[in-house]
């Protein structure tokens, strides 16, 4: 992993010209469960059916002493242990791993900020998701330079990861909400190929509107871009604007400007030099 991809939409060359990349809060994501005011599921509380309660008794009764239980009988052991039914019930529980997952509650990651990063330029549905309909950009970072993976940002704290599809769905902390996506809420792209940077609110440089929504903007590390990757949309005047100031911009001349066309061949989206 050398080179990493951001989608940036209409508004890109401006972000890139005042030197700030733009972090979504979570609300902002597709991802339903960091949603505030999704409805979670009411789940059943954890119990033990009886059968299985008498059936764990039998095996302590079983294990009582010869002489012990020729004196008492099962159904007496059963009538004395009434008293710490709470308790032994709540031990199967825990021995079964029965434990309540705890309901999620977005306000807890309210205050990070994420920015998706992608291992190709190439795909359609990010163009048109978060490119603008390829009208927008792709910025390439060279990630060796970039200090994504630097524990913090201006002292607070930094994650870098790479997004994780699981088949069981086992929460450690806030952040494995922010990191991870049930395999069945699958959205058609490859989770493998996806990573975030998750930064502190705290931690931004500087916090505006775009289009009506919060963005918290974050210096961009101009060393690290290795390229800028116009979308196949945007107009021949566009194009030779942004290419002819990132010539001319003493934090872009080291850097590559093209422009994404799709070949009429194999209808895959190829890079064309502006």
């Amino acid at each position: 992993m050398n080179s990493l991809y951001c989608f940036l939409g209409a508004e890109g060359l401006i972000f890139l010209k005042r030197g700030y990349l733009p972090f979504f809060s979570p609300a902002q994501l597709a991802d339903p469960w960091l949603q505030p005011k999704v409805k979670f599921q009411q789940q059943a509380k954890p119990s033990v059916a009886e059968d299985d309660y008498r059936q764990h008794l039998q095996q302590q009764y079983q294990q009582l002493a010869d002489n012990l239980r020729a004196m008492i009988s099962f159904e007496y052991f059963v009538q004395q242990s009434q008293s710490k039914r709470k308790q032994i019930e709540q031990s199967l529980i825990n021995s079964n791993a029965q434990v309540n997952t705890q309901v999620f509650q977005s306000s807890s990651v309210a205050n990070w900020r994420l920015l998706s990063l992608y291992s190709s330029w190439q795909t359609a549905q990010l163009w048109q998701q978060f490119g603008a309909a390829g009208k927008g950009m792709v910025v390439e970072f060279d990630i060796a330079k970039s200090g994504f993976k630097a524990e913090s940002y201006s002292k607070h704290g930094q994650h870098f990861a790479k997004m994780k599809q699981v088949e069981h769905w086992q929460p450690m902390n806030d952040l494995y909400y922010l990191f991870h996506r049930p395999r069945y809420a699958d959205q058609g792209l490859n989770d493998d190929d996806e990573w975030r940077i998750v930064r502190k609110l705290s931690a931004a440089d500087r916090q505006i509107e775009v289009q009506g929504e919060h963005r918290a903007m974050y210096r961009l590390p101009t060393p690290a871009v290795k390229r800028v990757i116009l979308g196949y949309a945007c107009s021949p005047e566009y194009c030779q604007q942004t290419s002819q100031y990132l010539r001319q911009d003493i934090h872009y001349r080291h850097i590559e400007c093209v422009q994404a066309q799709l070949d009429p061949q194999s209808m895959r989206l190829q890079q064309v030099v502006l």
